[in-house]
């Protein structure tokens, strides 16, 4: 239709930017899967062009409706609108989770899977309790699929959140992830076990602490970190398992990164509050990072010393609790003089 002086008026909702919803649902709800089709694609278009992706919220029923449909060939078209609209409005899609984990089961190998468990893993960042109870489920996807699919891990990482010991059947999964590739799966592997193993879940095996172990020096140090959190979380309530590899976190205290050199320490920290011998094999880089340029780094040295009762400390722990300039270093310094008193 043309405007009073001939401009094109677009009608509502018909631009690339619009949706014209009632049309949309009505397509999904049709019994031609070219209608269907068009729906969906109507739908990419939308969040695609990120104006107003909300607006498609109310087609997931019928989106997940159309996944339960095995005689149509565009489920994976499906599938990334729904993961799109779960990082858009999580709360929505929650109540799917049970269906799609359902489908991810069905159709392990198939393309479509990537996307459910990237829907699921935008759903289980936000309403983990709607994920929670599939979780040995996934990692039956999981186990499945080849390269233990980054999205699935994400899934049970955000999960070991708030309920970690729902994690507990996925154990197994997650440490082979973690063994098969460390760069790319290490991340959410090690977030997850590390919370696991902090929870009173029952571990089958703690064999990924030596995996964790030999990353505390690598390159990219959010990998490095959550190495150093993992270990941090078994020495909570296994500091046993993680003595034999405190040696190995040498490393880590002399590196070049401050926050790793003070994670390092408060790791170690943890293993000597029960096993002070831990101390022993990383006792000189502990003495020198009690001079170290960054106040964490020696207040954490000093907790570590403390807990290790390193006796050959006490005299450099008197001059940090009467003249250190931090705060924070004085009191440790203090505390652990008393441990060794």
């Amino acid at each position: 239709m043309d405007g009073d002086r001939g401009e094109a008026v677009e009608r509502r909702g018909g631009g690339a930017a619009g949706i014209d919803l009632p049309s949309v649902l009505a397509q999904l709800d049709s019994t031609a899967p070219t209608e269907q089709r068009s729906a969906v694609r109507r739908i990419r278009t939308v969040i695609d062009e990120q104006e107003r992706p909300a607006a498609c919220v109310p087609t997931v029923p019928k989106l997940r409706a159309l996944l339960e449909r095995p005689e149509l060939d565009f489920h994976e078209e499906v599938a990334a609108c729904l993961a799109d609209l779960a990082a858009e409005a999580p709360d929505d899609v929650a109540p799917s989770a049970d269906a799609i984990v359902a489908i991810a089961t069905e159709r392990t190998e198939q393309p479509v899977t990537r996307e459910l468990l990237r829907c699921l893993a935008a759903v289980a960042a936000e309403r983990s309790d709607a994920v929670a109870d599939h979780t040995a489920a996934i990692a039956d996807v999981l186990e499945q699929r080849r390269g233990y699919d980054r999205w699935g891990l994400r899934t049970l990482a955000h999960v070991s959140r708030a309920h970690p010991t729902a994690l507990e059947p996925a154990a197994s999964v997650l440490t082979d992830a973690l063994v098969a590739n460390p760069a790319d799966n290490g991340r959410p592997a090690l977030q997850a076990l590390g919370r696991l193993a902090r929870s009173d879940a029952t571990l089958p095996s703690l064999e990924f602490v030596d995996h964790a172990a030999g990353l505390v020096d690598h390159d990219d140090a959010a990998l490095r970190y959550d190495a150093l959190g993992c270990l941090g979380d078994v020495a909570d309530r296994a500091p046993a398992a993680v003595e034999p590899v405190c040696r190995d976190l040498g490393a880590a205290l002399s590196c070049d990164d401050p926050d790793t050199r003070a994670t390092a320490a408060i790791t170690i920290a943890r293993v000597a509050a029960t096993h002070p011998t831990a101390v022993e094999p990383v006792r000189e880089a502990l003495f020198e990072l009690l001079s170290d340029d960054h106040a964490h780094v020696r207040a954490n040295a000093c907790v570590a010393i403390g807990n290790g009762r390193v006796d050959a400390a006490a005299g450099r722990l008197a001059d940090l609790s009467t003249a250190d300039p931090a705060p924070n270093v004085r009191d440790r310094a203090d505390w652990a003089l008393e441990q060794l008193s």
